[in-house]
């Protein structure tokens, strides 16, 4: 299965902020999440039950512009984008994230274009 995020999606620590002791969302972040819901939904065109309590496999891309106008590398975490975005499509397409048990991510280099990419298969 594939999802395609067709924005740029912010690092955690852009999305929470801690309140009363507890790591809640921002206002941003809710708005993204449901926004993200809406795309999964949109795509939903899978059979879900192929998924359930299956080992899965996540590679997800990240697209755009990772490097500054000099040529160096860009201060960017990938690692941040990562849990929001396995949070926010797992939980729009109804699938528990703790059966992933393989997962990369990529940074994937464009100059036009900002968004994301989710593959998800059964190991």
């Amino acid at each position: 299965m594939k999802i395609n995020i067709p924005f740029k999606t912010p690092s955690v620590n852009h999305l929470y902020f801690v309140f009363r002791g507890r790591r809640r969302l921002t206002k941003e972040a809710r708005k993204l999440k449901k926004e993200i819901y809406e795309l999964v939904d949109f795509q939903k065109s899978f059979n879900r039950s192929e998924f359930l309590k299956k080992l899965l496999k996540v590679e997800i891309l990240i697209i755009e512009d990772w490097y500054c106008k000099n040529g160096s590398v860009k201060k960017k975490d990938i690692a941040n984008r990562e849990k929001f975005l396995i949070d926010a499509v797992f939980e729009g397409l109804g699938i528990d994230d703790r059966f992933v048990f393989e997962e990369t991510i990529k940074k994937v280099q464009s100059l036009h274009e900002e968004r994301a990419i989710i593959n998800i298969e059964v190991l």
